[in-house]
């Protein structure tokens, strides 16, 4: 007797949560029982072909009704009016239901953050959530041109205030392995860390080097050795706040803030873009400098594949293959203007 409590009690949650298989039975068995009413009423033209026969069901279920299917004899609309026609609408507005409440929660679940954009390739991930700075870290990355169509934030906080076009995963822990994943890391195209503390920066670096070895990652850190030791050990691009460098630029040079913060912010006048140099043996940086120019952009600084620091002028006068280009510009050039000034079919330019 418990057993067969427990299995009319399953069954019964089954009903009331309106399960697939549940469904699908009904269906199946609504669809047997119909066709079986029509064959013993008469109606060889609708039970004929089964296919004839699913076609009519849908037709009738959907309440479009083209008519050119229906029951020819008295007994066949008797089934039709009392049992087919009622049957057909109540299994018709049951699959609806069920389809609208499985999309309804899956656009909830997105909301919420609870999805999983697992699958998505080539996304710019955003991991960390601050109300005032996140906005304008969206619209930069838009204001670049740099491909960041598809951007997903990972955010911690209860409280997020999404920019419009971003997607958002919600996570107890930044550095989660599986957080990380739902939030498309495996297949990114660059990731830009921003936590609340360097140590939990510094932890979802290294968890994020753990799915992903090749991805760029950009990472704020307030700490200048904790940045370095990121830097070192999980093979990132650190950030350092510069404050205290532009405050007293700005008091020993009235104006200088204003044009560094500007240097670094896309879409607000010119603006620093990079660009990797590669080719079969080396390119003259002279041939670079006269080409950015002809595209409207001015070279300053250059680095070499082998050596982390930055040269400034007098650049070299070759740079190796691997090595990149950092300009002024209004706006990013493509890999195509900045090639096109260059003499040699060898020379490629990665933007």
């Amino acid at each position: 007797m418990p057993i067969l409590q427990v299995i009319i009690a399953r069954l019964y949650q089954h009903v009331i949560e309106l399960k697939l298989w549940l469904l699908g039975a009904l269906i199946c068995g609504y669809l047997f029982i119909s066709w079986v009413l029509f064959l013993l009423a008469g109606e060889t033209g609708l039970t004929g072909n089964p296919l004839t026969f699913i076609y009519f069901a849908a037709t009738t279920a959907s309440t479009v009704g083209y008519g050119d299917l229906s029951p020819e004899t008295e007994a066949g609309r008797m089934v039709a009016a009392f049992w087919f026609f009622p049957g057909a609408l109540l299994i018709f507005s049951a699959v609806l239901g069920r389809l609208t409440g499985v999309l309804v929660e899956g656009v909830r679940r997105m909301a919420d953050g609870n999805g999983n954009f697992e699958r998505v390739q080539n996304a710019t991930v955003i991991v960390g959530y601050h109300r005032d700075k996140t906005p304008l870290m969206v619209e930069n990355l838009v204001a670049g041109q740099d491909g960041d169509d598809k951007i997903i934030l990972l955010a911690s906080s209860k409280n997020v205030e999404v920019p419009e076009g971003v997607r958002l995963i919600r996570a107890e822990r930044l550095d989660a392995l599986q957080s990380l994943r739902r939030a498309a890391i495996a297949g990114a195209q660059k990731v830009l860390v921003y936590a609340a503390t360097d140590a939990e920066t510094f932890n979802t670096c290294l968890a994020i080097r753990e799915l992903n070895d090749s991805v760029h990652i950009a990472a704020y850190f307030e700490d200048r050795d904790t940045a370095r030791r990121a830097g070192k050990l999980a093979h990132i691009e650190p950030v350092v706040s510069n404050a205290c460098e532009a405050l007293v630029r700005a008091a020993q040079d009235p104006g200088a803030g204003q044009i560094l913060m500007a240097l670094s912010t896309a879409g607000l006048g010119a603006t620093v873009y990079s660009a990797v140099i590669e080719t079969d043996s080396t390119s003259d940086t002279a041939a670079l400098e006269k080409a950015l120019s002809g595209a409207e952009g001015t070279l300053i600084a250059v680095s070499q594949p082998d050596d982390e620091s930055f040269m400034f002028r007098p650049f070299p006068k070759a740079l190796k293959s691997g090595g990149s280009i950092y300009y002024l510009a209004q706006k990013r050039l493509s890999a195509r203007q900045i090639s096109d000034g260059l003499e040699g079919g060898d020379v490629r330019v990665t933007v």
